[in-house]
């Protein structure tokens, strides 16, 4: 009797009868990431579009979102000029909090990507975004 094998024998290795992928084909002075019109995407984009959003399929371009912004920019307080009659009065970006006993006093101050962080004494900064509730709370932003 031959001794025992406890490996199996070598399989065929199957073989698939699929057509092979369509060569792609570039000419010179072509731009190979320039992208061909595609209605179907529009049309995809269109149906989602109807699906999860209002119901509706019109498409608008995007509006400019920086008329909302209330943070600090360049131009929200430009330097005064001589011919100016009103002063320009800033409101100040820090606003303290009252210090508690057990914890180190620390001002919040509202950074420019529209989030508040704490800034402790030492002059170091909590690494956790806060946001600003209607209500005056400032809430760890998650």
């Amino acid at each position: 009797m031959p001794p025992f094998w406890p490996f199996k024998k070598k399989q065929e290795v199957s073989v698939l009868d699929e057509e092979p992928p369509v060569a792609l084909v570039y000419k010179r002075g072509e731009d190979p990431n320039a992208r061909a019109e595609q209605t179907a995407d529009q049309a995809a984009y269109k149906d989602a579009l109807a699906l999860f959003g209002d119901g509706s399929q019109t498409v608008e371009a995007a509006s400019d979102q920086s008329v909302h912004y209330d943070g600090v920019t360049a131009e929200s307080n430009p330097p005064p000029s001589e011919g100016d009659a009103t002063p320009i009065v800033t409101q100040p970006e820090v606003a303290p909090a009252p210090p508690t006993p057990d914890e180190p006093t620390f001002t919040w101050v509202h950074h420019t990507d529209g989030y508040h962080y704490k800034q402790l004494a030492d002059g170091s900064f909590e690494a956790t975004a806060h946001t600003l509730d209607e209500d005056g709370v400032y809430r760890p932003y998650a």
